[in-house]
């Protein structure tokens, strides 16, 4: 039976869990292949980049990275960042994937049998606030350096939640207006790459052809093929990625209303103070610390 492990225990991954809760203002690490792991910064940002994709990561967002998958990191900022990182063994990895993903039939023939289908859900950021209660709570358990069956039992309630993102992708595509799967599966693929684009240009002016070109699609079926799989628009996405940005800037007293706004990408402020006011029932200036 696999532990469950705090802090850089690296030698340790894929056979143990380990839960990594960490405050730095440069770290980098490259080239790792690693087990299942969520990545997730609580203050801050920090980057993962796999091949020519980068995924920056805050308090907003999560990114799931499947086992096996090639990544680099890197953290560089004025002020600690403090991640945390949940690597999953690939015990607990296999037993709830045979539970959730497998047919019946086939798990009782076969019952350590593991799809791979969590691939599926990587190359994206997902809302943090998903996973936001089995985080919360696993950061604790790491600061108080608690094992046994509570930690186990967080451990689990995680990967349920990431394993219900499987069920969200299948959606996805298919929603493609496309009859072959191995279409759909590709047009998929490219409506992600065109998102990781956006969420890391958010803060520059909205470029469709940009994006379209980073998904190797024209504009016209890049913006319908996004609509299709995320249910808005890719400046509705952009849109909402800047708001959220700019809230956690006023949250964390780092910026004023002004700067906010020019921050994540708005030339005008009374645009940007009505957007934010429609979004969040309240005007940015109340969240200033």
């Amino acid at each position: 039976m696999s532990d469950i492990l705090y802090g850089p225990r690296f030698d340790r991954l894929g056979r143990d869990s380990v839960i990594l809760n960490a405050q730095a203002r440069r770290h980098e690490a490259r080239a790792v292949q690693g087990p299942l792991s969520i990545k997730h910064v609580v203050c801050g940002e920090a980057s993962w980049r796999i091949g020519a994709q980068r995924f920056t990561v805050d308090a907003d967002t999560a990114l799931v990275l499947a086992r096996d998958e090639i990544y680099d990191m890197e953290l560089q900022a004025a002020e600690p960042v403090e991640t945390l990182v949940v690597f999953f063994s690939h015990e607990i990895e296999a037993d709830a994937c045979s539970s959730r993903l497998a047919r019946l039939d086939r798990l009782l023939d076969d019952p350590s049998l593991r799809p791979h289908e969590l691939l599926a859900v990587t190359r994206r950021l997902w809302p943090s606030r998903r996973f936001c209660r089995p985080l919360d709570e696993l950061r604790a358990l790491a600061q108080a350096d608690t094992t046994g069956p509570e930690a186990e039992l967080r451990l689990r309630s995680l990967l349920d939640l990431m394993l219900d993102l499987i069920s969200e992708v299948r959606s996805e595509r298919e929603r493609i207006a496309a009859a072959r799967p191995g279409t759909r599966a590709e047009l998929h693929r490219r409506v992600l790459a065109g998102k990781a684009w956006l969420d890391e240009h958010y803060a520059l002016p909205f470029s469709l052809a940009e994006a379209a070109r980073a998904a190797c699609l024209a504009p016209h079926h890049f913006h319908r093929s996004f609509k299709a799989v995320l249910r808005r628009t890719p400046f509705a996405h952009v849109s909402e990625r800047r708001l959220l940005k700019a809230r956690r800037l006023l949250l964390q007293g780092a910026a004023s209303v002004t700067e906010a706004c020019l921050a994540v990408g708005y030339e005008s402020l009374p645009s940007f103070s009505r957007q934010f006011r429609r979004r969040f029932g309240a005007a940015p200036g109340t969240l200033l610390r």
